[in-house]
């Protein structure tokens, strides 16, 4: 599928098969979380990435009581960090001296550049991450429907519970969004051949 025949193809599919997907394609969704920009290139979240069958029950039964979670092929977890301390964001320049085989110069004036935002006390820092967040979550849900994958985005869960069943330490971060993915079960669906409904472009692009 070229790209507009795959954002045409994939919805928010509200039953899924069972059906595996495979660990290529598992990886090639990973890897596009992993080129998804980010501001600063900082990517101040982490995603867990499961299929264990009693964990999707948990989740289910006492998080997200979504029945996708249960019919999925694996769910992708985003978690997102409160705030970036400085082993952080230090870590992250020492990895981009090495990549880039930069100067100190150059290293110096880029910490600068990420200090005088996280550093900064009118910035929200977990909210600023959570918008990156999300960025990711889009790169994960086209790379599967250029896949021919189901992926299904989920805000609507108890966060605290779902935070405990993952025995996070919410000082420090905090799950946002899950992603199920699979494959669509049409019989069962009833969204699954219904047409997608969207803004004409006349309503929802301005040219100036």
């Amino acid at each position: 599928m070229n790209i507009i025949e795959a954002l045409k193809w994939r919805y928010a599919a509200k039953r899924m098969t069972g059906e595996k997907i495979t660990d290529e394609q598992m990886e090639t969704i990973i890897e596009a979380i992993r080129l998804a920009p980010s501001a600063y290139g900082l990517q101040p979240y982490t995603v867990i990435v499961t299929e264990n069958k009693e964990l999707l029950k948990e989740i289910y039964g006492k998080a997200c009581p979504q029945i996708v979670v249960l019919q999925c092929s694996h769910l992708l977890i985003f978690k997102v960090k409160k705030r970036l301390d400085e082993d952080y964001m230090e870590g992250f320049l020492r990895e981009l001296k090495r990549s880039r085989n930069t100067t100190d110069e150059y290293i110096e004036s880029y910490r600068s550049k990420i200090h005088h935002v996280l550093l900064n006390p009118t910035v929200n820092t977990f909210n600023w991450a959570v918008h990156q967040t999300y960025i990711a979550l889009g790169y994960a849900t086209f790379a599967a429907a250029q896949l021919g994958i189901d992926a299904t985005p989920i805000e609507g869960f108890n966060a605290g519970a779902l935070n405990r069943l993952l025995s996070l330490n919410v000082a420090e971060e905090e799950a946002v969004v899950m992603l199920t993915l699979g494959y669509r079960n049409e019989k069962e669906d009833r969204l699954a051949l219904q047409p997608k409904v969207r803004k004409p472009l006349n309503l929802l692009i301005e040219r100036i």
